[in-house]
């Protein structure tokens, strides 16, 4: 089950917070979805990686199924 602000941030209801800073509020206001930073700023550099590797291997995988599909 997903909490409060968990739902607000998948409807698009992202809150600053009181400590938010001027260019935080700013980029939130230009449409920036700041939860993925914060998400970024809550992981070990290794666990960055690991992430970006995952999706680097999905999306290989991805092109491999469309070429083995005829795709160009």
């Amino acid at each position: 089950m997903l909490d409060e602000v968990t739902w607000a941030q998948i409807n698009g209801r992202y809150d600053c917070g009181p400590d938010a800073g001027p260019a935080w509020r700013e980029a939130v206001a230009a449409g920036i979805d700041m939860s993925l930073i914060e998400h970024a700023l809550e992981l070990t550099p290794e666990q960055r990686l690991a992430e970006h590797q995952q999706v680097i291997d999905f999306l290989s995988s991805v092109r491999d199924a469309g070429v083995s599909n005829g795709a160009k």
